[in-house]
């Protein structure tokens, strides 16, 4: 388990002016695209196209990032580093860390429901 932060939701409210209803809704979109982005890295790293595997995890850690997501942030980054050095086996090694770290966002998201205050619906 890392010591970044599986998601923040101070950070991801900075990023939408503090609008809940933006916030829902870019959530909602990015938790339905996660699995096809994580599947899309996977075949990518599979079949050596690193092209492809690149871009993949550069828009997967963009939208992460939007909610403070530095432990998927920092994974994405290491795959995307393999992905310009043609390093498959690498990112083949690192898929398990991807998807631990994505269920711990996913678990981390959910608790924005709980927020005094909050009506992010997830």
């Amino acid at each position: 388990m890392s010591n970044l932060a599986a998601c923040d939701y101070s950070e991801a409210m900075q990023r939408v002016g503090g609008d809940l209803t933006l916030l829902s809704q870019v959530l909602v979109i990015f938790l339905d695209e996660m699995p096809k982005m994580k599947d899309a890295i996977r075949k990518n790293a599979e079949e050596g196209n690193s092209r492809l595997l690149w871009n993949e995890s550069h828009k997967m850690k963009g939208a992460a990032g939007h909610f403070g997501g530095a432990e998927l942030v920092h994974i994405l980054e290491q795959i995307e580093a393999c992905a310009k050095k043609d390093d498959f086996p690498a990112v083949i090694g690192l898929l398990s860390s991807l998807t631990q770290a994505a269920e711990r966002f996913k678990a981390c998201v959910s608790q924005w429901q709980n927020t005094p205050g909050n009506t992010v619906i997830v």
